[in-house]
Formats: C-alpha cells, structure tokens, sequence
C-alpha cells in the first residue's frame, strides 16, 4: 500500500526528508559548471580574434555539395570590394538559382572578417589563421585578377561583367585594403608617374577594333594609341599593364647636332662638295604627339634615347639634308666662303624645315649653320686671294698715311638708288669725273699724309716747349729776386738781434767776472783766517803731532765713562795724560 504524501511531504504525520536543500543546491552549481564549460569552450574554440590589418575568410563544412562551376559561395560583394561597384550600377548579379539558398551550401564563403571580435560553431564552419591585409604600397596599384565566374569569350582580356572570371580593369589605389584572396589574386605593379618635361602617349591594349584600321591614332576607347595625353603627375587608372600601355615622352626642347656622321654634304652648283655642320633646337608638338610616336618611335629606340634618336635621324636629317641639295646647291662654293650666302641658306632651310617637320609634329624654333667647308683647293685658292688683296690694301693704307691721300678737284659724288653717298674700301666718298689737284712742281698734291702731320706736330711741340722754356725762366728769375730780396732782410734782422745780444752778453759776463773777482777775495780772507786759528793752536802745542794726538783725544773722551785698569803700565800713562791734556786744553782756550 502506498501512502499518500502531503503538500508537505508528510505520511501519516511523519515527514520523509530527500535533502531538498542540498538538491537545489548542486543543481545551481551544476548550471553554473555548465555555463562556464560553454563559455570557455565558446572562447576557446569558437572566438575569432582578427586584429589590425588582417582578416579571416569563412569555410562552411556543412551542408549541401557546390557544383563543379562553383568556386565560392555567397554574395560575392562580400569579398571586400564594394569600393570597386560603380554607383548606379543597379543591375543585379547573375547568380544560379542553387546559390540563392547559400546558407545550406558547405564550401568557402565570399564573406571575410575584418578587425574585431566573431563567434563561429567549429563544427559547422572552417577558418584558418588571420591573414594579412592586402597593402598597396607608395607608386604601386594593385591589379585584381577574379579565380570565379564565367570563363572570359576568346579574344577577350580583361573581365568586364560581375560575373566573369579573370583580369579587372579597374586597378587597386595605395593604401590597405581586405580582399578575399579564395576569391581575387591582386598583382602589384609600378604606378605610371610622369615626370616634369614629359608627356605620356597611351596605348590601349584591349578595346573595341579601331572603325578605321588605317589611321595611327584611334578614336577614344578603341584598341591602339590614344588621341589624348597624359600630363606629368600619377596615373594610377592607367597603371593596369595588362590594359593599356602608357610611354613618358620627353617634350622639352632639343638640341640636334649635325656634325660628324650627321653633318650634310651637297654638291654646289658646280658640282663641288660642301660640307655643312649645324645645330638645330626643336620640340615635340603636343597637339600631334601621339601619331609623331606611333610613326617614327620604336621599342629600341624608346630604351637607348626615348625616342629623341628616332625623330631626329629619320624625319628632321632628311628634311634637313634635302633642302640643303636644293637650296645650298644653287650657289658656288667660293660664296659659303665669303659674303652672307651662308646666311641666306640658313634663313631658307630654316624657313622651309619648320614648314615640313610642323606638318609631321615636330616644332623648328631654330637652325643654325655652324661651319661650311668647301673643297679644299678652293679654300685654299680664296685664301690665298684674300691674303694678297689684305696685303695690297694694307700697304696701299700704309701709303696714303706716310704722304697723304691726292686732292681732287672738280667731279660729282656718286649716289646709291636711296641718294645716300657712296663711300670706296676706304670709307671716302666715290667721287665721278674727278681730277688731280697738281702743284707747282707739277706733282699731284696730297693732304693728311702722316709724315706732314709728324712734322707740323714736331714743329708745334717745339714752339710749345720754347713757350714753356722762356716762361720757365722769367718765372725762375722774378722767384730768385723774391728770394733775395726776403734773405737780405731777414739776414739784417738777424744781424740786429745779434748785435744787441753780443752787448747783453758782454754785460753778463762782466758782471760775473766781479762777482767771481769778490768771492774769490772772500774765500782767501776766510781761509787765511782758518789758518791763523789754525796756526794758533798748533803752536801751543809745540808740534801738529800733539795738536793731532790732542784732537783724537778730545773726540775720544766724551764716549768714555768709566776706565778700570791698572795705575801701571803704559795704557794706564796714556789715560793720565787725559787729565793733562784736559788742562792743556782750558788754559789754550782761556789764552793764558
């Protein structure tokens, strides 16, 4: 029989206890284990953590089989280029009906994870380890090349539709960009840069066939070269290689030198062989640059000069050298030698030269004949002329400047088609009808000869310098009466002064002769007075030895105070004649 438990858990009043607290207790901690396993489990297996510059594409293991045509699977805007989907382009992607439902197909995703934080079931998705994000570098474009779609038709290069596989037109700029490589392969290559001075002639590679395949320069758009230029800068539209081709001409003046193997040799109108070296500068024409490239540019040229090599040698030298055999060649060859013939050829070859190379694009700004060498017989035979005729004009000038050139008289000057005056080799008036003026001696007469002019001017330098002698002189003797004339005076001044110093002088000096006369006179009387005192002293001491003996003492004996000595002997007599002489010496002074 079972028994009946209460809302309580009771049976018959008694309670049956299953651990209710602890049962609730270990369910929470069970929940609680289960939710960290699953977090830890979801964070550890199921977090994709893409950092910067980097991002993951998706591979789905589950579901439906692709079809064989089938590379990817999803939208493909989702492979990151929705940066490359021209606006207003709202026609929609061809895509089979089997991909519609792509989240029921296994197999690699259009879609990538870009930087942050995602969450995939392991079991039903596939990822590798972040990759790196595609970076185009500074002077580069990346090239997108499509590995899905719809192989391209033949002939065709570059993927035009959404849903052909191959090479995109449209290149990658600088920068980073996230792009699928399951789904793009990018090429980089170097951006077309244009430096200053130059220009760059477009090549399209791929396009529609030209309407007129005669032409050298197609219409815009069309397969061939371009009727537009590219100005200096970056081009990074252009950069695609495998779209068009893009070649830096160099439009900046240059400078074609015709010498050597250039240089340009004719026959003159005598069949002689002139050789001409000269410079010619000249530019591209901008307006006419693309067919002047297609016409006379080629590959090996464009790496040895850049195609400079090319316009010169095939369309300015042969201009060049056939106006030179139709123009030069109808003169002699003594006229290059002198005159402006050499001028005149230059200024009609010039002339003729811009006329023909504008009409091919190429800009004359100038032609310049720097030397002309005809044969060298001639050259030789003109120069030796040439030196003769310098040589009798030289002496003939030499002439005229010694003795003079011969009076004319009578004739009328010769007039040009202006009126003006004609002027000989010389630089004198051309005078018609003209005679010699003769002199008396019947001898034509001549004026401004050089000896006639040395004389006269010898003749006025000596009247000058006796000019300049006699007033020398005068001025030399009225300095010399001036010199005089203030010697003597001050001469007589000084006499004078000297005068009345030699009698201030006399005075002095007799003056000083009494004066000396008296103190002489004084100084005897003194000393004759000294010595009679002198004299006095000595005699009272019978002899000047005892006088002197009397004079030690008597400087000696003030310094002594006290003597202890003997009565005996000789130092104690010498000490007693101290009294004795102390006596001596009172009587002597009190003259008794």
């Amino acid at each position: 029989m079972i028994d009946r438990f209460d809302s309580q858990g009771t049976s018959n009043g008694q309670m049956y206890q299953f651990g209710g607290g602890s049962m609730a207790k270990n369910i929470v901690v069970g929940v609680v284990v289960v939710v960290l396993a699953a977090g830890m489990y979801v964070w550890t297996y199921c977090r994709i953590q893409v950092g910067e510059e980097q991002f993951v594409p998706l591979l789905k293991k589950t579901g439906t089989d692709i079809t064989n045509e089938m590379l990817l699977v999803g939208d493909p805007k989702m492979a990151g280029l929705e940066e490359l989907e021209e606006p207003g382009d709202e026609e929609p992607l061809e895509v089979d009906p089997k991909i519609k439902d792509s989240d029921k197909l296994k197999g690699p995703r259009f879609q990538i994870l870009e930087v942050g934080r995602h969450f995939r079931n392991p079991y039903y998705w596939w990822w590798p380890k972040p990759m790196a994000a595609t970076v185009i570098p500074d002077l580069k474009v990346g090239v997108l090349v499509r590995k899905y779609g719809r192989p391209l038709p033949p002939g065709q290069v570059l993927a035009t539709t959404a849903d052909e596989k191959g090479i995109l037109e449209e290149p990658l700029g600088i920068g980073r960009h996230f792009i699928n490589t399951w789904a793009y392969k990018v090429e980089q290559h170097p951006m077309v840069k244009l430096k200053p001075g130059y220009m760059g002639v477009v090549t399209r590679l791929v396009g529609d066939p030209p309407e007129d395949p005669n032409v050298f320069v197609v219409n815009e758009g069309e397969r061939g070269t371009q009727p537009f230029l590219l100005p200096p800068g970056t081009h990074p539209k252009y950069s695609n290689p495998y779209m068009c081709k893009v070649t830096a001409i160099d439009v900046r003046s240059q400078k074609f030198e015709m010498a050597g193997v250039y240089g340009v040799t004719f026959p003159s109108r005598y069949g002689f062989d002139i050789k001409v070296e000269g410079i010619i500068e000249w530019a591209p024409d901008i307006d006419k640059l693309p067919e002047l490239f297609v016409k006379y540019v080629d590959e090996t040229d464009l790496v040895q000069s850049g195609g400079i090599n090319n316009i010169q040698r095939k369309l300015i030298l042969p201009f060049a050298r056939s106006y030179f055999r139709t123009i030069g060649g109808q003169h002699r060859a003594v006229d290059y030698i002198t005159g402006d013939t050499r001028i005149k050829v230059q200024n009609q070859v010039q002339q003729r030269l811009k006329e023909s190379c504008a009409a091919e694009g190429v800009i004359i700004r100038s032609f310049v004949i720097r030397a002309t060498e005809p044969p060298r017989r001639i050259r030789d035979q003109y120069e030796r002329r040439e030196i003769s005729k310098r040589e009798m004009d030289r002496y003939r000038k030499e002439i005229e400047t010694q003795i003079g050139t011969v009076i004319l008289e009578g004739g009328e000057p010769e007039l040009g088609p202006n009126g003006e005056p004609l002027l000989d080799e010389r630089g004198n008036p051309k005078v018609i009808g003209a005679t010699e003026k003769l002199g008396p001696d019947g001898k034509p007469l001549r004026e401004g000869g050089r000896v006639a002019k040395v004389i006269e001017e010898r003749r006025k330098d000596r009247e000058s310098q006796r000019g300049e002698v006699r007033a020398g002189v005068v001025t030399e003797i009225r300095a010399a009466e001036q010199y005089k004339a203030v010697e003597v005076t001050r001469a007589q001044k000084e006499l004078a002064v000297a005068k009345v110093m030699l009698e201030a002088a006399k005075d002095r000096a007799a003056k000083i002769l009494a004066e000396g006369t008296a103190q002489a006179a004084v100084t005897v009387m003194k000393n004759k007075a000294e010595a009679n005192a002198v004299e006095a002293k000595v005699s009272a001491f019978e002899t000047g030895d005892r006088y002197a003996e009397y004079q030690l003492i008597k400087k000696l004996s003030p310094g002594i105070r006290k003597i202890l000595s003997n009565t005996e002997g000789s130092f104690a007599r010498l000490f007693e004649r101290f009294a004795s002489m102390g006596e001596d010496d009172d009587k002597a002074d009190s003259g008794e």
